[in-house]
């Protein structure tokens, strides 16, 4: 986790202690003796201060109360001990016995009490300035501590109101977001509703044109199968009355060659009937003409009367309309 330090403007000072500003930034690395010159400074965590930091900087205080402790113990087993000393140096002279050596002894005994008078004296002075400096630095420590704690809490309390601030407009926006997300999906979902129904009428629709087509074709079909049915009788009707128009026209011309036939025939025969009638004038001149010739044979018969005789034949084995 990355540990920014704050600002050295917003570091607090000692009260009564000049601030220095070469001393605003100290190291809480863990250079313990350099934290105190100047106030304590924190990097700023995400929910607070360093702990790292603010655990050196305790641990550090506790320490300092902890050593004024044990030298205030100190001066005071010195003071005990002294005062130890002059109790059993006033014992002493109450039982001596000489006068000289007691008017020595109380001359040695006032240096001594006096000596000790005046180092208990200091000692008190020191323990009291010690005590005193103890208290103020451990007011100090405690004034500092509570202000780390102050501007924690203060920080806390500030990250606290941010974080829900933030926690607020990101609701806000998740719930505006589902709010949206929502809508679309019911959008979505209409959408798809009037699609299907869409669908549905293009489908309905096509099977309705498929079905009218289907119709129409059928009907074509139908209508297409009778005009061809109608064609072909037509077409046959046509053909019967062409063969019809046929027949009577080849009966009229077998009629008309019938009839041209028979009159050639009747003709013909008329005039075989005047040949013969001329033959047998002919020959009845012959005969007179002959009566009085000599002897000739019967002449062969013409060839006429062969081609008449196949007519006669041919003109018998033709109708006659």
């Amino acid at each position: 986790m990355s540990v920014q330090l704050d600002d050295p403007a917003r570091a607090v000072p000692a009260p009564g202690e000049e601030v220095r500003t070469e001393r605003l930034r100290p190291n809480v690395a863990g250079d313990l003796p350099s934290v105190l010159g100047a106030g304590p400074m924190f990097g700023r965590a995400v929910a607070g201060y360093d702990r790292f930091q603010v655990d050196t900087y305790v641990q550090w205080a506790e320490g300092e109360l902890t050593a004024a402790e044990r030298e205030l113990d100190s001066l005071m087993a010195r003071h005990l001990s002294t005062r130890a000393a002059l109790d059993e140096a006033r014992q002493l002279l109450s039982h001596s016995a000489g006068g000289g050596e007691l008017l020595s002894a109380s001359r040695r005994i006032g240096d001594l009490l006096a000596t000790a008078a005046d180092e208990a004296e200091d000692i008190r002075a020191e323990a009291r300035a010690e005590a005193a400096a103890a208290a103020a630095r451990s007011q100090r420590l405690l004034a500092r501590a509570d202000e780390t704690v102050l501007a924690a809490q203060t920080g806390a309390t500030r990250l606290v109101a941010d974080a829900t601030a933030t926690a607020t407009a990101v609701t806000a926006e998740a719930d505006r977001i589902l709010v949206e997300a929502e809508t679309t999906l019911s959008g979505a979902h209409r959408a798809a509703a009037d699609l299907r129904e869409e669908a549905l009428r293009v489908e309905q629709r096509a099977l309705a044109r498929a079905g009218e087509l289907h119709e129409a074709a059928v009907a074509d079909a139908a209508a297409v199968l009778l005009r061809a049915r109608a064609e072909a009788v037509a077409m046959l009707d046509t053909a019967r009355a062409q063969r019809r128009r046929a027949d009577d026209a080849a009966a009229a011309e077998r009629a008309h060659l019938d009839r041209t036939a028979a009159e050639r025939r009747a003709a013909l025969l008329a005039e075989l009937d005047r040949l013969d009638q001329q033959r047998a004038a002919l020959t009845a001149e012959i005969g007179r003409l002959a009566e009085g010739a000599p002897s000739t044979p019967a002449p062969a018969p013409h060839p006429l009367r062969r081609v008449l005789g196949g007519l006669r034949h041919r003109s018998g084995a033709l109708p006659v309309a």
